[in-house]
């Protein structure tokens, strides 16, 4: 059985820091869409265990990356060792702010479930899940969730159909490095609630000027070196008429696009990375 299998990157819309957790995690709220930007996965019957990479160089092939840890967890899960050639078709800028690794592991643990005849319940996919990482939960279904605790945390609607310009700036933002240079944010006043009227509802009804407006995302306030070079980028964007968002722990920015006629004239003279996507 041989499976190929999209995984898709994403936006945060917005998000909110409401402060550090004893766990050492911040204690967020952030509302997600996948978008059709996306890593090819590919899993095919072997005598072992391999991964190889296409379109990024940088990436690790050893227990350190995402896949292999999946690999890893869905083995002490099962007790099925994952014998099984994973070819990673890499299209999702690394350390952007889109969820690429995250989506990775997540894809990984359905190809193999399904590979292995379905020996995990979506319970207990979302519980490893959880283990993986953060984001890694809400990539096992996609689409518009709000996600909250530590980010593990979802609550899932119906997706949207909307257009973004994604602005790729060239260079990589750690998340680590981005949360440490957080200032104290306590937003008490941020619930689940508050998220699904700000974002979530004027969104599913088409509203985009009242979501950009409503937009925001605390880590933009990290004094991290990445982020300021980041917010540079972003006042140059609003000067070409765009409203943009940095997306997660950065570095891509969006912008909601309503006029599919956006002149980006400028951004080519500017060199940008940029391309039009939608959500999915």
């Amino acid at each position: 059985m041989k499976l190929i299998l999209p995984s898709p990157a994403k936006i945060n819309l917005s998000l909110w820091v409401k402060g550090k957790r004893v766990d050492g995690y911040h204690e967020i709220i952030t509302v997600m869409h996948t978008i059709n930007l996306m890593d090819i996965i590919s899993l095919l019957p072997s005598n072992r265990l391999e991964l190889s990479i296409k379109g990024n160089s940088s990436l690790p092939l050893d227990k350190s990356n995402l896949i292999i840890k999946a690999c890893k967890l869905f083995q002490e899960a099962t007790g099925i060792k994952p014998k099984v050639k994973i070819k990673l078709e890499k299209k999702i800028p690394v350390g952007a702010g889109l969820g690429g690794g995250s989506s990775n592991a997540a894809t990984t643990l359905k190809g193999l479930n399904l590979m292995y005849d379905k020996p995990l319940s979506d319970e207990k996919l979302q519980e490893i899940a959880a283990e993986l990482g953060s984001d890694v939960p809400f990539f096992l279904k996609g689409g518009l969730a709000i996600a909250y605790g530590r980010g593990e945390k979802l609550k899932h609607y119906t997706k949207s159909d909307f257009k973004i310009l994604l602005i790729y700036p060239g260079f990589s933002c750690l998340t680590k490095e981005v949360y440490e240079n957080l200032p104290s944010i306590i937003r008490t006043e941020i619930t689940v609630e508050a998220a699904e009227r700000l974002i979530v509802s004027p969104l599913i009804n088409g509203k985009f000027e009242e979501v950009e407006n409503n937009m925001e995302n605390d880590l933009e306030l990290s004094n991290s070196p990445c982020v300021k070079r980041v917010l540079k980028i972003k006042e140059q964007l609003v000067k070409f008429g765009l409203k943009p968002l940095m997306s997660g722990s950065g570095s891509s920015i969006f912008s909601i696009i309503k006029d599919e006629n956006f002149d980006v004239t400028p951004l080519k003279k500017e060199g940008y990375w940029f391309k039009f996507l939608s959500a999915i």
